[in-house]
């Protein structure tokens, strides 16, 4: 469909919405995003931006973006004691795509993300009450009275969403057992954690990643079985610091060499898939659509996928509801498979019966590595599919007697 003259409305100035944002406009949208903080910036600490996003943004004009970021070339799975039990072919794979995978600060990816984008169109203190839409236009109302109009809105508006709320229902979501730290070091260095090496170690109950990133510095990330929204004892620090006491090099390092204020926890939440996304003129992208546990590093990278996709099938369309809902297609297949996957490893990277760690440590140990090299294929070798597989005004509709319910 021809997009000259017409307006997105995009509800979320985070990753996702500003990727999707980029993408709208360079496919001839006039696009605005609505973000209901204060002021535009993104707080946290690392996260990897694997080969299938990187390729993307590179096509949304963020080149220079490994520039500010630590390139991974290596990635391995550990027991707690430090033997290695699985490898991936990082490398070889980057190879093949012709895009890095990079550690970033969440911080410098939102900065890049926003300089692409630019500072018109970007409204700040705009926090939604609801939307309305007939057969042309979708109304969005902001509190204040602020109104916003425009052929489609997207609700790239997170975990508690508010386009969801009022497309699905407000129903919150699950928690999935164990809150995760983050924190970045000053200055490191260690033999144990080698530049480009990306690792995670498994233990009892707890989890411990790490990888660099830029200005020789390294972000790692911790998972310990826990009940939401309760202090832990001592304190965030001196609790970690207990748990991984035993840990291989340098997990009590890194935890020592980290300033308290600079450990950051959150309780980890997903939701189930949905059966549907949005409707009319209204879809959901990224947190919104299809949150999901961080253990298969996902979550950014998906929302990239999604915008990238939202602009294609648009494209491709012959009208915006078709569009849309060819996109959640699409989307959902590969959304609903990365959402349960995360859930999955979280659950069995938290086991804690020894005998189960026993069992899950002998399995890792024995992967033949074409499935390792397979399942990374899968995850971080996606790529955009074929124009004409997005078509879906194109297809034929089936008897109402044969379709699932919504």
């Amino acid at each position: 469909m021809r997009a000259e003259d017409a307006k997105a409305l995009v509800v979320g100035g985070g990753i996702g919405g500003l990727a999707a944002a980029i993408a709208l406009r360079q496919a001839g949208w006039a696009v605005e995003v609505y973000e209901q903080a204060p002021a535009m910036g993104e707080v946290g600490a690392g996260l990897a931006i694997t080969t299938n996003a990187m390729r993307l943004l590179f096509k949304l004009g963020l080149a220079e973006l490994p520039q500010r970021g630590e390139a991974v070339t290596d990635a391995e799975g550990c027991t707690w004691q430090g033997e290695v039990l699985v490898k991936f072919p990082v490398r070889e794979l980057a190879q093949r795509q012709g895009a890095p995978s990079v550690v970033i600060h969440r911080a410098a990816l939102h900065s890049a993300l926003r300089e692409a984008f630019g500072p018109e169109g970007l409204h700040v203190g705009a926090r939604l009450r609801g939307f309305e839409q007939d057969g042309a236009q979708v109304v969005a109302h902001f509190e204040g009275g602020r109104e916003a109009r425009g052929a489609l809105l997207v609700g790239a508006d997170g975990l508690r969403s508010r386009v969801r709320a009022q497309l699905h229902g407000d129903k919150p979501p699950r928690y999935v057992g164990y809150p995760v730290w983050r924190g970045i070091t000053p200055p490191f260095s260690h033999p144990g954690i080698p530049k480009g090496m990306l690792r995670e170690t498994q233990g009892h109950g707890a989890r411990f990643g790490m990888s660099y990133i830029a200005g020789d510095r390294v972000f790692w990330w911790a998972a310990v079985e826990g009940p939401a929204g309760q202090p832990v004892p001592g304190g965030d620090k001196a609790y970690l610091a207990e748990v991984f006491r035993t840990a291989h090099a340098p997990i009590p390092e890194l935890i020592a060499a980290t300033d308290a204020a600079d450990i950051l926890r959150a309780d980890t939440y997903d939701r189930l898939p949905l059966t549907r996304w949005g409707e009319g003129r209204v879809t959901l992208l990224g947190d919104a659509a299809h949150p999901m546990a961080p253990n298969l590093g996902q979550g950014a990278n998906s929302a990239i996928e999604d915008a990238f996709m939202l602009a294609l099938a648009l494209k491709e369309a012959e009208d915006v509801p078709s569009g849309l809902r060819a996109y959640e297609a699409w989307r959902k297949p590969r959304t609903a498979l990365l959402q349960w996957q995360s859930w999955a490893f979280g659950a069995m990277g938290h086991w804690a019966n020894p005998a189960a760690v026993w069992l899950r440590d002998g399995l890792m140990r024995r992967l033949p590595r074409r499935l390792v090299t397979g399942g990374l294929q899968r995850i971080w070798g996606w790529e955009p599919p074929l124009r004409q597989t997005v078509r879906g005004p194109k297809c034929k509709r089936r008897p109402r007697s044969q379709r699932a319910a919504p």
